[in-house]
């Protein structure tokens, strides 16, 4: 993964190691038809999903995912990733400390 050189910006990283879209992805969602903007946020959702199934040690990534799935509203994706964080998270107390932190402050639980 390349390091970003201090004093960059970081719109100008290279898009290998930006974790999502870019000032130019997000400049073009704006021009965007509404649906067609729900359907590239929701591609990129669930690309961010199976990228945590195959490596889920990501806290970052989960937390992302997690409020991601309320944004659009699918509060039982929200839920189900919470619940498959915990099962990739182990035993890392902290960790597992900021995903309940989220669940709690976007009332996922019970």
């Amino acid at each position: 993964m390349l390091a970003r050189v201090e004093g960059t910006p970081p719109t100008e990283q290279p898009a290998a190691s930006a974790p999502g879209p870019t000032a130019d992805d997000i400049a073009a969602a704006g021009k965007m038809a509404p649906e067609d903007r729900s359907a590239m946020v929701r591609g990129m959702v669930e690309r961010l999903a199976e990228r945590l199934q195959r490596d889920g040690s990501d806290i970052d990534g989960w937390l992302r995912l997690v409020r991601a799935y309320t944004v659009i509203g699918d509060r039982g994706k929200a839920i189900s990733a919470a619940a498959d964080a915990r099962k990739a998270l182990g035993h890392d107390a902290d960790k597992l400390r900021r995903l309940d932190d989220l669940v709690k402050e976007l009332k996922l639980e019970g």
